[in-house]
């Protein structure tokens, strides 16, 4: 049985009597992601009498690394399992051995059966669902309104595989639940790229309608500004797209600990970094300053790894430096009524980006003020009282001892 899926109102119409249909339009869009849908849907299927040991979605994703994200539901798991599809599979054995591959190509699906050796030869990938005693195995192409597909499979080690009348209910079920994983996978593309662009937390205020030109929190947080020294020199020297690959590296070094800290990589200002750790009360300062001069030295680490590889490869050596601070900012949105950024500003960033010039005078890597210095609970040592530019008073600096 085979869906043409520009026929999905009025096939619409004609299953409005099945439950599962009607589930699939009215309340599982509302569901938090892709794995919730797939939980419950299987549910409602295995309660109506459908055998089902195994089953997936392959829902497309917008990210720099990966490809999809894949859902899989098992008879007898604790819940359904996430993972990872990377860029680059559809040139891998594993792809073209996939009957996936033939719903890429076009076809609405791939129904095979598992004792069949002749499935075995075609789909090596269906191998291992044999030999854990799958009988039958159906891909369905789910389609897209770009013109691609999503791809889900089910499976079953019921004697006998599947009867006619449960594969003619998956394929019937297609078009509603074709347009339930593409509402989902948009709501997750769009989310995933506000967080690539803006920061997570960030971009999770943005989806959630935070988006008024002038809206914004007075936050207390440990300011957390980096630099990459001597990148004008640098730019004149090499080909842009070396000067690319060398920010890639750099920032990859310095963000990655921001993140694993608890801090908020908040945004990328030519070669400069900024983030924050926000400080939710008084009591939790002292930590929240801690986590944020380790990410300071984890980063410090990360560079050294760097230099040394790029010294393997004849490369000159990259440096750097980052200011701790800590201020109370505004954070919220500024900018045109057709151009927005998300940031934090006031005197205390400003104050955190002298710093970090500061520390390149005194070719220290990390330097902090001496409101951070105050509520740390690692030992700092003055580097001494500094005039800075556009800041009023001389300023206090100190390094970890």
């Amino acid at each position: 049985m085979a869906i043409d899926p520009q026929a999905t109102l009025p096939y619409v119409t004609r299953m409005s009597d099945d439950k599962i249909f009607d589930w699939l339009l009215a309340d599982a869009p509302t569901l938090p992601s892709c794995q919730h849908v797939l939980e419950q849907l299987v549910t409602r299927l295995c309660d109506g009498g459908m055998p089902l040991d195994r089953a997936t979605f392959s829902v497309g994703v917008l990210h720099t690394e990966l490809l999809a994200k894949a859902y899989i539901w098992e008879r007898g798991a604790a819940s359904v399992t996430e993972t990872d599809v990377h860029h680059g599979i559809q040139r891998t054995d594993q792809n073209q051995g996939s009957p996936y591959r033939l719903l890429n190509e076009g076809e609405e699906y791939v129904r095979r059966r598992l004792p069949d050796p002749k499935s075995e030869a075609e789909f090596p990938l269906l191998e291992e669902l044999r030999d854990d005693g799958g009988t039958d195995y159906i891909a369905i192409a789910l389609p897209r309104s770009d013109g691609n597909v999503y791809r889900t499979s089910w499976s079953t080690q019921a004697e006998g595989g599947f009867s006619d009348a449960d594969i003619d209910r998956l394929l019937a079920l297609r078009p509603a639940l074709a347009v339930v994983i593409e509402l989902q996978s948009r709501a997750e593309m769009t989310k995933s790229v506000l967080d690539l662009y803006l920061g997570r937390e960030a971009g999770r205020r943005v989806y959630a309608g935070d988006i008024q030109r002038g809206d914004g929190t007075t936050i207390r947080s440990v300011l957390f500004m980096s630099d990459l020294r001597g990148f004008t020199s640098l730019s004149d020297r090499i080909p842009l797209d070396f000067l690319i690959a060398v920010l890639n590296d750099y920032f990859e070094a310095v963000s990655g600990p921001i993140h694993a800290h608890g801090g908020e990589m908040l945004k990328y200002i030519g070669d400069a970094v900024l983030g924050i750790f926000r400080i939710g009360s008084d009591e939790e300062m002292s930590a929240v300053c801690d986590a944020a001069l380790g990410a300071a030295e984890l980063a410090a680490e990360n560079m050294k790894i760097l230099n040394r590889r790029r010294g393997r490869e004849n490369k000159p050596p990259l440096d750097f430096g980052i200011a701790l601070h800590v201020g109370d900012t505004m954070y919220g949105n500024v900018g045109a009524h057709d151009r927005l950024d998300f940031t934090v500003i006031g005197p205390a960033v400003n104050l955190c980006a002298r710093l970090e010039a500061l520390a390149g005078r005194l070719s220290e890597q990390v330097i902090c003020s001496a409101e951070f210095a105050a509520r740390t609970s690692v030992p700092m040592t003055s580097v001494g009282q500094h005039e800075l530019k556009n800041v009023d008073n001389p300023v206090g600096a100190f390094v970890p001892a």
